[in-house]
């Protein structure tokens, strides 16, 4: 009897813009999947650590976790998923060239767009990451990567475009690239015939990106409009054939691991975390993990950092279990209690002072001092008398 259950689950940043994700890699491996007919599905993540190399997209084959776009792509392929089965190799030869252009001139306008322009930095890519991840990384992740992005682009240099005008470099370099494209491209349904391939899904992914109208400076998208209808049909035409194969339904979100849900429902918070800890586990110590590289050299780099990650992950433990006993032996033994508002105001008496009554008067006893009042009314300190 085949299982039901989804053989690829995609780990991949989730959407936004009306998008399936906004990050071009992560798409770009979304549309491959469906285009391919691969049965598979995808669970929103914001944290790239859960994958062996540290970034997302990550493919989880079973237990042989799979990351990078090039890397699962290509391990797809060795499933027979392959859109480049019919294909030359001269083909597979532009394919590669076109796709190694739009991952690095490409991308490098589209991180100059989201995080180097101010107004779509603080205005559009800081909301975006806030929905993405948590309270405590939504304030220092986007800073991170802006840095990185602004080393990354730190040699290019300001030019004239051919009406003259101050423009960065990396807008003429994306240029450059959408006319390679276009041409490429023509009067074709796709860049080479009428059926997807790799080159569609990686292009469509980030043109559909850079298409967008709705950032505050939108100056991606009015250069393509502008002066490549071509391109802006196309990216038309790829979401149309991408609702011929709509994905699964997204994996249900596991239940948030706060306090307060672990106080509202122990049982299923600490369920959801053994289920965590036993994800974790496997992918860490999965021996299949190398064989998705297929690079002896990068197979036991991986294993050697795997190695590291499963020490790191049992010295957590550690701490954590030591915490866990440690907070139940305080709370069995009573060494902290917890009392009810009556209790605190009795101790708020005994901590002011208390009164006592005798035949003859008060006694009042404030702090340190003691007063006696007869029952004429007349007060005394300790040491003195009626008489007196």
């Amino acid at each position: 009897m085949a299982s039901t259950q989804p053989p690829f689950e995609l780990f991949a940043w989730g959407p936004a813009w009306g998008l399936d994700s906004f990050d071009p890699f992560c798409m770009s491996v979304q549309c491959y999947l469906s285009l391919s007919c691969a049965s598979w599905v995808c669970t929103k993540s914001s944290n790239p650590k859960i994958s062996p190399s540290g970034e997302l997209p990550l493919l989880r084959d079973g237990t042989i976790p799979v990351a990078g776009r090039a890397n699962i792509i290509r391990h797809l392929k060795r499933k027979g998923f392959d859109l480049d089965a019919n294909l030359t190799p001269l083909q597979l030869a532009q394919s590669a060239s076109f796709i190694n252009l739009i991952e690095t001139k490409l991308y490098d306008s589209l991180l100059h767009t989201l995080f180097v322009d101010a107004k779509n930095y603080s205005e559009d890519t800081l909301r975006v990451y806030s929905k993405q991840l948590d309270f405590v990384r939504r304030f220092y992740v986007p800073e991170v990567l802006k840095k990185r992005v602004v080393g990354r682009l730190a040699g290019y240099r300001m030019m004239l475009d051919h009406n003259q005008e101050l423009v960065n470099e990396v807008y003429l370099n994306a240029k450059d690239v959408f006319q390679a494209l276009d041409d490429k491209l023509g009067d074709q349904l796709f860049f080479f015939g009428d059926k997807p391939t790799t080159l569609d899904a990686v292009a469509y992914a980030h043109l559909s990106l850079h298409a967008l109208p709705l950032l505050t400076n939108p100056k991606l998208h009015a250069i393509l409009t502008f002066s490549f209808p071509n391109l802006i049909a196309y990216i038309t035409r790829m979401q149309a054939a991408l609702t011929l194969y709509p994905p699964p339904s997204p994996s249900p979100t596991p239940p948030s691991l706060h306090i307060v849900s672990i106080l509202s429902n122990p049982t299923g918070a600490f369920s959801a975390i053994a289920a965590d800890v036993s994800r974790r586990w496997s992918a860490l110590t999965s021996e299949n993990a190398p064989a998705s590289y297929g690079d002896p050299e990068l197979d036991a780099r991986e294993k050697r950092k795997r190695e590291a990650r499963v020490e790191t992950f049992w010295k957590w433990m550690s701490v954590l279990g030591a915490v866990g006993f440690f907070v139940g032996y305080v709370v069995a033994n009573g060494i902290v209690e917890f009392r009810s508002g009556d209790d605190e105001d009795d101790h708020d008496d005994d901590y002011h002072g208390h009164h006592t009554e005798d035949s003859k008067g008060d006694a009042v006893v404030d702090g340190d001092s003691f007063v006696y009042v007869d029952e004429d009314g007349n007060v005394f300190t300790e040491g003195e008398s009626e008489e007196e």
